[in-house]
């Protein structure tokens, strides 16, 4: 038809369609057929008048329409890429937190109760606090050992005569440190001039040693004792194993990081009280992410609507239209987080809106039963079928209705904008 082509046009030389990848079974386009040639049965010949704004307003529309109605059937879909990815949720992070490895998710329990009874802890030596600017140590060249897991490392201390205690205990643990053996030394104070030598191992859990220690330091021969003078053997902190309880089950690891069926990972940090329950939720961001996309989409709507204008013979108003589902649904969006402005545009409340995905609040705006769900369905269903529907045209004819027509096509032109990935 001559006074349509130049919606075709307009679609084939000005706009670029966008990719989409949602997938239609033929179950759905023949719903589409049926939906236009129903529709067409009996819709009026219209004339337009279309200016390259008119033509923007109407893909713009229909654009948006779709997009609503993509993300919509996303939240509703159980089997989408918005639920699909997980997040762990802890409800006490200071005592445990955790994060998903992947793997098979359903080998593990909907929800895990741990209790930490004990952190693993690594094992601490501290020296003798002693005036940090006096020498207790007479010049010299002094020798001992360090007995490690794996080896006996031998030391050779060269005190000199302008050496006070704080640089012999310096001297020391630069010696330690440059081992590299995963025990790290210092020298710390207490305030009051003193200084002492701290040393402790990186790695934590008790070890399989006579005396259950990583290590400790020994004179070697008939040396000054200058182990017990600085009093390297002083154990502050033994190593020992991390103790909790998950679903009932005690267990004990070497470490305060465990896994669990290679699935997630979880992190102690304080004994617990109670014990600590762990989730799995859709992961925040991928929700947040289809979240802006629908209000986008939706404000999109609302701003391409002209909500002052008057109602002509022919056109709709899709301010209207648009804004009465969320006037109807208001006091269920807002309670979700999606709070609606005195323009009906939909303003997202962050800290509400994480609260009530995490709870499931916010995804039963889209289950089956929903009226919100049906209402966005019947609008973007109307929008989709004929987006021109809401500029002014002069109509023209009317079919007779007496007759089957056979041209379920003849105005697909405008009310289905079949154009590509359009349809």
């Amino acid at each position: 038809m001559q006074i349509t082509s130049e919606v075709y046009n307009y679609l084939s030389h000005t706009a670029m369609p966008k990719k989409r990848t949602t997938a239609h079974k033929s179950s759905e386009l023949r719903a589409v057929y049926n939906n236009m040639a129903k529709y067409n049965k009996s819709l009026p010949l219209y004339k337009f008048s279309l200016s390259a704004e008119k033509q923007d307003r109407v893909i713009n529309i229909k654009e948006a329409a779709l997009t609503l109605k993509d993300v919509a059937q996303s939240f509703n879909d159980k089997e989408s890429d918005v639920y699909s990815k997980k997040m762990l949720i802890s409800d006490n992070e200071d005592s445990v937190t955790g994060e998903l490895r992947g793997g098979d998710i359903d080998s593990l329990p909907d929800e895990l109760e741990i209790q930490v009874k004990s952190l693993a802890t690594n094992q601490v030596n501290r020296g003798d606090f002693l005036p940090s600017d006096r020498r207790y140590f007479s010049a010299g060249s002094y020798n001992f050992t360090m007995d490690t897991l794996n080896s006996a490392l031998h030391f050779n201390l060269n005190i000199d005569a302008s050496d006070n205690n704080y640089d012999i205990q310096s001297k020391i643990a630069s010696s330690i440190n440059n081992r590299d053996m995963g025990i790290t030394a210092s020298v710390i104070t207490d305030g009051n001039d003193n200084s002492a030598i701290e040393i402790s191992t990186n790695d934590t859990g008790r070890p399989r040693t006579d005396d259950g220690l990583y290590f400790s330091f020994a004179v070697e021969g008939n040396d000054y004792d200058i182990v017990s003078d600085l009093g390297l053997n002083n154990v502050v902190k033994e190593p020992n194993n991390s103790s909790f309880v998950i679903n009932g089950e005690t267990h004990a690891a070497a470490t305060n990081n465990i896994s669990v069926n290679q699935v997630i990972t979880l992190d102690f940090h304080n004994v617990s009280d109670k014990p600590v329950k762990i989730q799995f939720a859709p992961d925040i961001d991928s929700v947040m992410d289809q979240v802006d996309s629908f209000v986008e989409a939706y404000n999109n709507l609302v701003d391409l609507s002209d909500s002052a204008a008057e109602s002509k013979i022919g056109r709709r108003n899709l301010y209207n239209d648009i804004s009465a589902i969320v006037e109807k649904h208001k006091n269920e969006l807002e309670s979700a987080g999606l709070t609606i402005s005195e323009d009906n545009h939909i303003v997202k409340e962050e800290s509400l809106l994480v609260q009530s995905v995490k709870s499931g609040e916010f995804g039963e705006l889209f289950n089956d039963i929903s009226s919100f769900k049906d209402d966005i369905s019947l609008a973007t269903d109307r929008l989709t079928l004929d987006p021109m529907a809401y500029i002014n045209r002069l109509i023209v004819t009317y079919p007779d209705t007496r007759h089957n027509q056979g041209t379920s096509y003849n105005q697909s032109v405008y009310s289905g904008m079949i154009y590509n990935n359009y349809a």
